[in-house]
């Protein structure tokens, strides 16, 4: 396994920057790839021990392991380790590992739009189909919730 520093991690998004110790260019790691008992985060500064493996988007840092102290920002000037100008993250949204979901209570309302949907709407037919006009707004209620429905892709919630 190789050593190396990491040079920026943003718990936030989970993704940081380890730098090698024999040189080579810098790898992105993901929160996913941290072996530590507890939280799987890391800090700048730290010391860790990786493997390297082959994305869609590059070599990235896995099976990344703590090894010990975390060094200063002095020790990180002296190794050359300046400061991100911002989060370590993907070079695109869409090249993570893991989808961006929906906030829960978005997808609590979703799921109630989707349980509603479907009984307005065959209500709505029968009951219109019956000849009672004064069911029309539920079926147009049914018809609209299923569209807007459609337009929120499936992979978010």
């Amino acid at each position: 396994m190789a050593e190396g520093t990491v040079s920026a991690y943003d718990a936030g998004t989970g993704w940081g920057v380890i730098v090698p110790d024999g040189g080579g260019p810098p790898l992105r790691v993901h929160q996913v790839e941290i072996r530590t008992h507890g939280d799987q985060a890391l800090e700048r500064g730290e010391r860790v021990a990786f493997a390297i493996a082959q994305h869609a988007d590059g070599p990235r840092a896995a099976a990344v392991t703590p090894l010990g102290p975390i060094l200063t920002e002095e020790e990180l000037a002296g190794l050359g380790l300046v400061p991100e100008p911002g989060p370590a993250q993907p070079a695109r949204p869409d090249q993570s590992d893991q989808p961006v979901k929906l906030p829960t209570w978005m997808r609590a309302v979703i799921a109630l739009v989707a349980l509603a949907a479907l009984p307005s709407l065959v209500i709505g037919v029968i009951q219109v189909a019956n000849g009672h006009e004064e069911w029309t707004p539920l079926l147009i209620s049914g018809v609209i919730m299923l569209v807007v429905l459609r337009w929120i892709p499936h992979n978010l919630w």
